[in-house]
């Protein structure tokens, strides 16, 4: 499995010549490092919930047009449908086998923020990576190879996704959800992040944009 990082929370999978989207939202695209375009055409894309930095219909018709099957939350289903997305929902803690991934959907409900909260998904692909959307909460996964960790945000504390990490133990940390800070201190995060986890033996890959993990 190879995985490349397109800012935030949006990795591209790739395996056995199939490639596999997740949340491609508009803080990937925003500050222009990275366009749509450049993610190139994946088999099958993944939504873990509504919110605009995860979900971002414009960046997802420019790279998966309306053939591309796109796994999402009920609540959003409907209106992808009308877009002309090819959209599908799996039932929290049921698998699916969708262009050569097998899809497992996690109940993972997203953390507290002041202001109306989506139903968010967590998606474990191939029983290896873990990405929880906006959640460290995941239900039904006890452990897992690689975990996306969400890092920052407005409803996140460093410590607490740190925790998360350790409870899970894998064997790899990508950071996510981490476009919103700047540069300088993300470094320092980032740092702190690899310090913590190293002492439990977990390696922590905070992917460059472009720069790929083989896993």
């Amino acid at each position: 499995m190879t995985i490349k990082k397109y800012l935030h929370s949006c990795l591209l999978v790739e395996e056995n010549g199939k490639k596999l989207l997740i949340d491609p939202g508009a803080f990937s695209f925003l500050e222009k490092k990275v366009r749509p375009e450049d993610v190139g055409r994946p088999d099958v894309v993944a939504i873990t919930h509504t919110h605009l930095d995860h979900y971002f219909p414009e960046a997802l018709r420019a790279i998966a047009g309306s053939s591309v099957p796109v796994v999402a939350p009920k609540e959003i289903n409907e209106a992808m449908r009308k877009n002309n997305f090819s959209c599908e929902t799996i039932a929290d803690g049921k698998s699916k086998t969708i262009e050569g991934f097998t899809i497992k959907a996690l109940k993972a409900p997203h953390e507290t923020i002041p202001a109306d909260i989506p139903h968010n998904q967590a998606f474990l692909i191939n029983a290896k990576l873990l990405h929880p959307g906006d959640s460290l909460s995941v239900a039904g996964v006890k452990k897992c190879e690689v975990l996306a960790l969400p890092i920052a945000g407005p409803w996140i504390r460093l410590v607490d996704a740190l925790a998360f990490a350790k409870k899970l133990k894998p064997k790899r940390v990508i950071p996510i959800h981490d476009a919103i800070i700047k540069d300088f201190m993300l470094e320092r995060m980032y740092t702190m992040c690899k310090t913590t986890l190293e002492k439990e033996g977990i390696a922590f890959h905070p992917l460059a944009l472009g720069e790929t993990l083989e896993a």
